[in-house]
């Protein structure tokens, strides 16, 4: 399918769900950034989230420093899988392994303690806001142009499971559905 676009941050467990949930049921999607560090710019984060807001910035400046999309698309999934399915610390060693992989050069690590991507990153999470329509966090899903927080997984759904998603983005005046959620996430170790 086409129209389908994912708005993540790597470092984000519900993103990774999400991600693994339309890899699962969609033949095709894109996935661009979103920054939870620039989200959560001039407030107080509990100690809990700290890190993972500081890694948000490390991982969103190595990413916007990569220029081909398909590349800086290839290290996002590469690093996430990476920190969510065989929980590996964000750290100078895991950017390196995960530009190898995305066939990047290594040094581009170098960037996760500079300030000259930021303008990139806050630019993209800007997209990401831009097409919700209103601050949201990691994930935003767009279907055929229309946008939605989430989807906030606790577990990996079926394949078919996935398919829901898109029945209800189709129906124009769908516009939120919401429980509350219970517990942290669950990944399979990969």
């Amino acid at each position: 399918m086409t129209g389908v676009v994912l708005y993540a941050d790597p470092v984000c467990p519900f993103a990774w769900l999400a991600y693994r949930w339309l890899a699962d049921a969609e033949t095709e999607f894109s996935v661009r950034p979103m920054s939870l560090s620039v989200l959560n710019e001039g407030q107080t984060v509990p100690e809990a989230h700290r890190q993972r807001i500081e890694d948000s910035l490390h991982v969103g400046r190595v990413r916007a420093a990569i220029e081909d999309p398909a590349a800086a698309t290839r290290f996002h999934l590469e690093l996430a899988r990476r920190i969510h399915e065989q929980r590996q610390p964000v750290d100078r060693a895991l950017l390196r392994a995960a530009l190898r992989a995305a066939g990047l050069p290594e040094d581009l690590a170098d960037q996760a303690n500079s300030a000259d991507a930021d303008p990139a990153v806050h630019s993209a999470h800007r997209a990401s806001q831009d097409a919700l329509g209103e601050t949201g966090g990691s994930p935003i899903t767009e279907i055929d142009g229309r946008a939605f927080f989430g989807p906030v997984l606790t577990e990996l759904p079926t394949p078919a499971e996935g398919r829901a998603l898109r029945a209800a983005a189709a129906v124009p005046a769908f516009a939120e559905l919401r429980r509350p959620r219970v517990g942290a996430p669950t990944i399979p170790e990969g």
